[in-house]
């Protein structure tokens, strides 16, 4: 007990010199030791000690030896008012168990976004038009439809050197063997005008980092007949 009261002197201070009432030790055992102080004002507000003095390390790897050799991590919760300090051990199976909780919760809630992302631009299924798909067309004339940057640039729109109208995935700023070919205007424009942001949102590939990823939509199409941001 006689070092865990100096553990609790040392917070003690450090919190009190800062004007806090409280606050959260956090210790995980890895290799070395990492440690987290956050203290709270009266007002709520929080504020985080990132430089935890020598003392205090020692004082804690001193606590780990002696008084709890097989937690795997510890939280103090201090109430400075009240001078309460409640010591909360985590074993290594605990740990483990909660880890293996956190992935899971961490998992569900991934693919929960990824689904509301998908319904979202599913419902965006308004075919871009004869109208659009024909301006489309005759800016490919001028240029391309597409990002140039390193790596994987989304989807792009173009023409190749027989004339012939491209779509397909565009790396480091040029596209990628396998571009869907249309042999003229008039197909090109048959196939665009019967898309939608939800056909050209590449939700058909398993790959979920391509979803919407730099892809071909109604706002890029428009902008772009402007002249405007590829």
């Amino acid at each position: 007990m006689f070092i865990q009261e100096q553990i609790n002197e040392f917070l003690r201070n450090k919190l009190y010199a800062a004007s806090c009432t409280g606050g959260r030790l956090e210790c995980q055992v890895t290799s070395g030791t990492l440690l987290t102080l956050r203290g709270q004002t009266a007002d709520g507000k929080n504020i985080f000690f990132w430089d935890l003095e020598m003392p205090l390390q020692r004082l804690i790897h001193q606590y780990l030896t002696l008084e709890a050799p097989q937690a795997a991590a510890f939280t103090i919760d201090i109430d400075i008012e009240q001078n309460n300090f409640v010591y909360r051990l985590t074993s290594p199976a605990e740990m483990k168990a909660m880890e293996k909780a956190n992935a899971l919760q961490e998992k569900a809630d991934t693919d929960q976004r990824l689904q509301d992302m998908k319904a979202a631009l599913l419902a965006n299924n308004t075919p871009y038009g004869q109208a659009l798909a024909t301006k489309v067309a005759q800016a490919l004339n001028r240029c391309a439809l597409m990002n140039s940057h390193r790596d994987y640039c989304g989807m792009g729109l173009g023409k190749d050197a027989k004339g012939q109208y491209l779509y397909g995935e565009v790396w480091d700023g040029g596209f990628a063997p396998g571009a869907r070919t249309f042999a003229d205007k008039a197909s090109f424009v048959q196939w665009l005008a019967a898309q939608s942001d939800a056909s050209m949102a590449n939700l058909q590939s398993q790959d979920t980092w391509v979803w919407n990823n730099q892809v071909i939509n109604r706002q890029r199409l428009e902008a772009f007949i402007q002249g405007g941001a590829l």
